[in-house]
């Protein structure tokens, strides 16, 4: 038999297919995707047979969302992630055909993670069910930051690094990509949390948002006060990150732009689902930042965004006419310059 019949075909190019990017394209890393399937069920309670009504998937992951939210707002963005196995090939046909996203995917190994969403009725009511996450092998990690590399190479206009790190061999991803953006001067807006945030050293985001209960694990306490959030906003503005938020759900967000410090009050409202609305005021701040818009203003565009995200079910799916419209009733106050 000869050489040529017994090699392994390769399924799988060392950085995969990348059509000519846009220098307008907005780049939307996830490194923790997942297949979002929601079960609507009828009122049920532990132990029951429940037989469910309707069932939904759509893909999950912080970094999609951000992009589906940013092609709802007229930008155009490119999500970047790993996909893997069955489920893998359902996520990027998902992207493609029901999102008109055209996804920028490295093959893992490892299968892509399942979310089991079980939904009562057509209230607010849910439970969620986690696959584990999916072990990337270092040489998958090295794959996709050549891949972002060679995007930002052809001209790229922001980068956005949203959600967890699912294996050791991603933890420093989002450093590196950083680092890499910013000595090319393009714009980073950074989402995340756990390891992947604590791998940060040296070069620090243009924007960095966390909620709440992200910020008190990542400064070592049990529960963030309003004097530790803005302790921790000052830290960021020191290693030069020049916006930066920390949200809690429908309370007050604080926030840090352009050397003052500011309070954001959103308008109450009765969700119908809140999952991706940090995903939907990042996209905000993205869209806002690079319109140039004004600091209040772009802070209220993004808490707009929320809002409007909160109102559906499907993360990111917001409207732009009605993120205008909650945008509006944003109280936005000065509280302090930098100190």
């Amino acid at each position: 038999m000869s050489q040529e019949e017994t090699a392994p075909a390769v399924t799988q190019p060392l950085i995969p297919a990348d059509p000519q990017p846009d220098p307008a394209m907005i780049l939307c890393v996830t490194l923790n995707p997942c297949l979002d399937r929601t079960l609507t069920v009828p009122p049920w309670r532990p132990g029951d047979l429940v037989r469910g009504t309707a069932i939904r998937e759509v893909v999950g992951g912080k970094g999609n969302n951000v992009a589906r939210a940013l092609t709802r707002l007229g930008r155009m963005a490119r999500p970047v992630t790993f996909l893997g196995g069955s489920v893998g090939a359902a996520c990027e046909a998902l992207l493609r055909d029901d999102d008109g996203l055209d996804p920028l995917v490295v093959a893992s190994r490892a299968p892509t993670r399942v979310i089991l969403t079980v939904r009562t009725g057509e209230t607010a009511e849910q439970t969620a069910f986690f696959d584990p996450d999916p072990a990337i092998t270092p040489d998958e990690a090295g794959r996709l930051l050549l891949a972002v590399e060679a995007a930002m190479r052809a001209g790229i206009e922001a980068l956005t690094l949203s959600g967890s790190s699912p294996s050791p061999a991603t933890h420093e991803l989002y450093s590196e990509l950083i680092a890499m953006a910013l000595a090319r001067r393009i714009p980073v807006f950074l989402d995340t949390y756990g390891p992947a945030l604590d791998a940060i050293w040296g070069f620090w985001p243009t924007v960095i948002q966390l909620n709440r209960r992200e910020a008190s694990a990542h400064a070592r306490i049990s529960s963030l006060s309003d004097a530790d959030a803005a302790a921790l906003l000052e830290k960021w503005g020191r290693r030069g990150v020049a916006c930066a938020v920390i949200t809690d759900g429908p309370r007050p967000a604080q926030v840090l732009l352009g050397g003052k410090r500011y309070r954001a009050i959103p308008p109450a409202i009765e969700a119908v689902n809140p999952i991706g609305s940090g995903d939907c005021l990042l996209a905000g701040l993205v869209d806002g930042w690079l319109g140039g818009v004004e600091p209040e203003e772009l802070i209220r565009h993004a808490i707009g965004c929320a809002v409007a995200n909160a109102m559906t079910w499907d993360a990111g799916a917001i409207d732009q006419a009605e993120a205008a419209r909650w945008a509006g009733q944003v109280l936005v106050e000065a509280t302090s310059r930098r100190v």
